[in-house]
């Protein structure tokens, strides 16, 4: 693992391009109320689950970093897209899109519209993304 001097970012591989800069949580969500609320539950319920959990509001998007950045989150108006990695390509309707990373690793994307698709099935993959590197 290598943290960048300049940022305090955590990555796997020494000198990692990146970009250092940050910008405010808040600045995600102008205008996007819906966005907002469901972030807001989907943090809440991860923090019950997981530790440590850290937000890391970045340009493109906001990252939520436990061991590494295992969730990153897209605020849109009409809802929150979620991206996670796993070790393996969800087969669930409710998956949107799953793209290879690696040999071992696939980003499997998902679009949340209503709380109540924050739900213990949800939940339980992000949990398994939080914990994937501890794996092996």
């Amino acid at each position: 693992m290598w943290t960048c001097e300049k940022c305090g970012r955590i990555f796997q591989r020494v000198g990692q391009q990146h970009s250092c800069k940050r910008v405010s949580l808040e600045s995600h969500f102008k205008n996007k109320p819906l966005a907002r609320f469901l972030f807001d539950q989907l943090f809440a319920g991860l923090k019950e689950k997981t530790s440590p959990l850290k937000i890391i509001s970045l340009p493109c998007c906001i990252h939520l970093f436990g061991h590494y950045d295992f969730l990153a989150a897209l605020p849109k108006k009409d809802g929150l897209e979620v991206r996670i990695a796993l070790d393996r390509m969800l087969e669930n309707p409710r998956l949107k899109q799953a793209v290879s990373l690696s040999t071992k690793t696939f980003k499997n994307c998902f679009f949340v519209a209503k709380p109540e698709e924050l739900d213990g099935e949800f939940f339980g993959w992000l949990v398994e993304s939080y914990y994937l590197k501890d794996k092996g």
